[in-house]
Protein backbone atom coordinates (compact mmCIF):
# COMPACT_ATOMS: atom_id res chain seq x y z
CA UNK A 1 0.00 0.00 0.00
CA UNK A 2 2.88 2.28 0.76
CA UNK A 3 4.57 2.19 -2.41
CA UNK A 4 1.39 2.32 -4.31
CA UNK A 5 1.22 5.83 -2.33
CA UNK A 6 4.93 6.33 -3.74
CA UNK A 7 3.21 6.36 -7.43
CA UNK A 8 2.82 9.58 -7.81
CA UNK A 9 6.43 10.55 -6.79
CA UNK A 10 7.51 8.04 -9.51
CA UNK A 11 5.67 9.58 -11.87
CA UNK A 12 6.80 13.54 -11.12
CA UNK A 13 10.31 12.35 -11.18
CA UNK A 14 10.15 10.51 -14.83
CA UNK A 15 8.07 14.11 -15.69
CA UNK A 16 11.14 15.96 -14.45
CA UNK A 17 14.17 13.37 -16.40
CA UNK A 18 12.11 13.35 -19.48
CA UNK A 19 10.69 17.03 -19.20
CA UNK A 20 14.15 18.20 -19.35
CA UNK A 21 15.95 16.08 -21.65
CA UNK A 22 14.47 17.60 -25.09
CA UNK A 23 15.67 14.45 -27.16
CA UNK A 24 13.47 12.11 -24.91
CA UNK A 25 10.93 14.54 -25.84
CA UNK A 26 11.55 14.53 -29.69
CA UNK A 27 11.42 10.99 -29.75
CA UNK A 28 7.82 10.72 -28.38
CA UNK A 29 6.88 13.71 -30.69
CA UNK A 30 8.10 12.10 -33.92
CA UNK A 31 6.55 8.96 -33.13
CA UNK A 32 3.15 10.54 -33.09
CA UNK A 33 4.13 12.58 -36.20
CA UNK A 34 4.95 9.19 -38.22
CA UNK A 35 1.58 8.47 -37.78
CA UNK A 36 0.25 11.84 -39.07
CA UNK A 37 2.54 11.57 -41.56
CA UNK A 38 1.05 8.73 -42.70
CA UNK A 39 -1.90 9.04 -42.51
CA UNK A 40 -2.21 11.41 -45.79
CA UNK A 41 1.44 10.04 -47.23
CA UNK A 42 -0.08 6.25 -47.74
CA UNK A 43 -3.52 7.11 -49.80
CA UNK A 44 -1.22 9.59 -51.60
CA UNK A 45 1.29 7.50 -52.49
CA UNK A 46 -1.04 4.65 -53.49
CA UNK A 47 -2.53 6.63 -56.00
CA UNK A 48 0.25 8.34 -57.06
CA UNK A 49 2.16 4.87 -58.06
CA UNK A 50 -1.21 3.64 -59.55
CA UNK A 51 -1.56 6.56 -61.63
CA UNK A 52 1.45 6.72 -63.48
CA UNK A 53 2.03 3.16 -63.83
CA UNK A 54 4.78 2.36 -61.45
CA UNK A 55 3.29 -0.04 -58.88
CA UNK A 56 -0.32 -1.00 -58.89
CA UNK A 57 -2.15 -1.81 -55.37
CA UNK A 58 0.56 -0.42 -53.01
CA UNK A 59 -2.44 -0.68 -50.92
CA UNK A 60 -1.47 -4.31 -49.85
CA UNK A 61 1.51 -3.51 -48.00
CA UNK A 62 -0.36 -1.24 -45.92
CA UNK A 63 -0.69 -3.86 -43.25
CA UNK A 64 3.28 -4.32 -42.92
CA UNK A 65 3.74 -0.59 -42.49
CA UNK A 66 1.05 -0.26 -39.74
CA UNK A 67 2.31 -3.41 -37.86
CA UNK A 68 5.88 -2.04 -38.03
CA UNK A 69 5.30 1.42 -37.10
CA UNK A 70 1.88 0.96 -34.85
CA UNK A 71 2.73 -2.53 -33.58
CA UNK A 72 6.48 -2.00 -32.98
CA UNK A 73 8.02 1.98 -33.50
CA UNK A 74 5.69 2.99 -31.32
CA UNK A 75 6.00 0.83 -28.08
CA UNK A 76 9.71 1.10 -28.53
CA UNK A 77 10.26 5.11 -28.54
CA UNK A 78 8.30 4.67 -25.07
CA UNK A 79 10.76 1.88 -23.99
CA UNK A 80 13.86 3.50 -25.16
CA UNK A 81 12.69 6.68 -23.52
CA UNK A 82 12.10 4.37 -20.44
CA UNK A 83 15.09 3.03 -21.25
CA UNK A 84 17.13 6.44 -20.60
CA UNK A 85 15.46 7.33 -17.51
CA UNK A 86 16.53 3.85 -16.28
CA UNK A 87 20.23 4.62 -17.52
CA UNK A 88 20.26 8.48 -16.04
CA UNK A 89 19.51 6.33 -12.43
CA UNK A 90 21.82 4.27 -13.04
CA UNK A 91 24.34 6.50 -13.35
CA UNK A 92 23.30 8.55 -10.57
CA UNK A 93 23.37 5.29 -8.76
CA UNK A 94 20.02 6.37 -7.44
CA UNK A 95 19.26 2.51 -7.98
CA UNK A 96 21.96 1.12 -5.70
CA UNK A 97 20.82 4.03 -3.36
CA UNK A 98 17.20 2.92 -3.40
CA UNK A 99 18.57 -0.61 -1.54
CA UNK A 100 18.63 1.25 1.73
CA UNK A 101 15.10 2.68 1.52
CA UNK A 102 12.03 1.74 2.73
CA UNK A 103 10.57 0.99 -1.23
CA UNK A 104 11.37 -2.68 -1.76
CA UNK A 105 13.61 -2.42 -5.35
CA UNK A 106 10.82 -4.80 -6.74
CA UNK A 107 7.96 -2.14 -6.06
CA UNK A 108 9.39 -0.02 -8.25
CA UNK A 109 10.66 -2.39 -11.14
CA UNK A 110 7.34 -3.67 -11.03
CA UNK A 111 6.64 0.51 -11.66
CA UNK A 112 9.31 0.57 -14.43
CA UNK A 113 7.06 -2.49 -15.92
CA UNK A 114 3.47 -1.24 -16.16
CA UNK A 115 4.32 2.51 -16.51
CA UNK A 116 6.28 1.66 -20.10
CA UNK A 117 3.17 -0.73 -20.83
CA UNK A 118 0.46 1.90 -19.93
CA UNK A 119 2.11 4.44 -22.02
CA UNK A 120 3.04 2.25 -24.88
CA UNK A 121 -0.60 1.41 -25.32
CA UNK A 122 -2.14 4.91 -25.40
CA UNK A 123 0.61 5.65 -28.01
CA UNK A 124 0.20 2.53 -30.00
CA UNK A 125 -3.60 3.13 -30.09
CA UNK A 126 -2.95 6.55 -30.89
CA UNK A 127 -0.92 5.99 -33.89
CA UNK A 128 -3.17 3.17 -35.46
CA UNK A 129 -6.04 5.56 -35.16
CA UNK A 130 -3.84 8.67 -36.74
CA UNK A 131 -2.82 6.63 -40.02
CA UNK A 132 -6.28 5.31 -40.11
CA UNK A 133 -5.59 2.39 -42.71
CA UNK A 134 -6.04 -1.10 -42.72
CA UNK A 135 -7.78 -1.31 -39.84
CA UNK A 136 -9.72 -3.85 -37.75
CA UNK A 137 -12.97 -3.01 -34.94
CA UNK A 138 -11.44 -0.44 -32.15
CA UNK A 139 -11.99 -3.47 -29.83
CA UNK A 140 -9.60 -5.58 -32.04
CA UNK A 141 -7.20 -2.77 -31.92
CA UNK A 142 -6.84 -1.88 -28.57
CA UNK A 143 -6.47 -5.40 -27.96
CA UNK A 144 -3.46 -5.53 -30.90
CA UNK A 145 -2.12 -2.36 -28.74
CA UNK A 146 -2.22 -3.70 -25.26
CA UNK A 147 -0.15 -6.58 -26.79
CA UNK A 148 2.29 -4.50 -28.20
CA UNK A 149 2.53 -2.18 -25.17
CA UNK A 150 5.02 -5.75 -23.48
CA UNK A 151 7.33 -4.63 -26.30
CA UNK A 152 8.13 -1.55 -24.14
CA UNK A 153 9.30 -2.78 -20.96
CA UNK A 154 11.26 -5.44 -22.82
CA UNK A 155 13.30 -2.73 -24.90
CA UNK A 156 13.58 -0.45 -21.35
CA UNK A 157 14.62 -3.90 -18.87
CA UNK A 158 17.14 -4.15 -22.33
CA UNK A 159 18.50 -1.31 -21.89
CA UNK A 160 18.78 -1.07 -18.42
CA UNK A 161 20.54 -4.87 -18.09
CA UNK A 162 23.04 -4.18 -20.85
CA UNK A 163 23.98 -0.69 -20.68
CA UNK A 164 25.92 0.89 -18.28
CA UNK A 165 25.09 4.51 -19.61
CA UNK A 166 23.31 6.87 -22.01
CA UNK A 167 26.29 6.00 -24.40
CA UNK A 168 26.16 2.11 -24.44
CA UNK A 169 22.35 3.31 -24.54
CA UNK A 170 22.18 4.92 -28.08
CA UNK A 171 24.22 2.07 -29.33
CA UNK A 172 21.61 -0.47 -27.66
CA UNK A 173 19.02 1.51 -29.38
CA UNK A 174 20.44 1.55 -33.24
CA UNK A 175 20.53 -2.30 -32.81
CA UNK A 176 17.08 -2.81 -31.30
CA UNK A 177 16.05 -0.78 -34.03
CA UNK A 178 17.18 -3.11 -36.71
CA UNK A 179 15.68 -5.83 -35.04
CA UNK A 180 12.22 -4.69 -35.90
CA UNK A 181 13.25 -5.38 -39.42
CA UNK A 182 12.88 -9.13 -38.71
CA UNK A 183 9.24 -8.01 -38.62
CA UNK A 184 9.24 -6.20 -41.67
CA UNK A 185 11.12 -9.63 -43.15
CA UNK A 186 8.94 -11.79 -41.78
CA UNK A 187 5.94 -10.05 -44.48
CA UNK A 188 7.76 -11.69 -47.04
CA UNK A 189 8.22 -14.82 -45.46
CA UNK A 190 5.60 -17.68 -46.53
CA UNK A 191 4.53 -19.99 -44.09
CA UNK A 192 5.69 -22.31 -42.37
CA UNK A 193 8.80 -20.91 -42.41
CA UNK A 194 7.48 -17.43 -41.53
CA UNK A 195 6.93 -19.28 -38.06
CA UNK A 196 10.60 -19.59 -37.38
CA UNK A 197 10.65 -15.49 -36.94
CA UNK A 198 8.72 -16.17 -33.85
CA UNK A 199 11.81 -16.61 -31.67
CA UNK A 200 11.55 -12.58 -31.92
CA UNK A 201 8.56 -12.16 -29.11
CA UNK A 202 7.28 -8.56 -30.97
CA UNK A 203 6.50 -10.54 -34.13
CA UNK A 204 3.77 -12.39 -32.54
CA UNK A 205 1.57 -9.17 -32.30
CA UNK A 206 2.15 -8.27 -35.90
CA UNK A 207 1.08 -11.90 -37.18
CA UNK A 208 -1.83 -11.32 -34.94
CA UNK A 209 -2.96 -8.58 -37.04
CA UNK A 210 -1.96 -10.02 -40.45
CA UNK A 211 -3.91 -12.98 -39.69
CA UNK A 212 -7.29 -10.53 -38.54
CA UNK A 213 -7.10 -8.39 -41.50
CA UNK A 214 -6.86 -12.11 -43.36
CA UNK A 215 -10.34 -13.10 -41.59
CA UNK A 216 -8.95 -15.82 -39.45
CA UNK A 217 -10.69 -16.58 -36.64
CA UNK A 218 -7.50 -17.72 -34.36
CA UNK A 219 -5.93 -14.34 -34.12
CA UNK A 220 -6.12 -13.21 -30.58
CA UNK A 221 -4.21 -16.57 -29.80
CA UNK A 222 -1.22 -15.04 -31.15
CA UNK A 223 -1.99 -11.88 -28.88
CA UNK A 224 -2.01 -14.17 -25.62
CA UNK A 225 0.95 -16.14 -27.03
CA UNK A 226 2.77 -12.43 -27.92
CA UNK A 227 2.22 -11.16 -24.06
CA UNK A 228 3.18 -14.19 -22.57
CA UNK A 229 6.59 -14.42 -24.61
CA UNK A 230 7.14 -10.64 -23.78
CA UNK A 231 6.67 -11.45 -20.53
CA UNK A 232 9.23 -14.26 -19.89
CA UNK A 233 11.84 -12.36 -21.91
CA UNK A 234 10.82 -9.38 -18.98
CA UNK A 235 11.17 -11.64 -16.56
CA UNK A 236 14.51 -13.08 -17.34
CA UNK A 237 16.10 -9.42 -17.95
CA UNK A 238 14.74 -8.26 -15.06
CA UNK A 239 16.64 -11.10 -12.93
CA UNK A 240 19.90 -10.31 -14.80
CA UNK A 241 19.46 -6.53 -13.95
CA UNK A 242 18.68 -7.49 -10.32
CA UNK A 243 22.18 -9.42 -9.74
CA UNK A 244 23.95 -7.17 -11.35
CA UNK A 245 22.46 -4.25 -8.54
CA UNK A 246 22.72 -6.40 -5.50
CA UNK A 247 25.95 -7.49 -6.26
Amino acid sequence: MKSMQRIPKFVHNDIRLIGRDHFLLMMLSFALLIGIVLRFALPSLNTYLDTNGILSGFNIYYPLIVAFIGFYQGPLIVGAIFGFVLLEEKEDYTLRAMLVTPVPLQHYIGYRVGMPVLFAFIISISLLLLIDQALGSFGQMVLLALGAAFTAPLISMFFATFAENKVQGFALSKFIGIAGWIIVGAWFISEPWQWIVGAFPPFWISKAYWMLLAGESQWWTLIIIGIGLQWISIWILIRYFNHHIYR
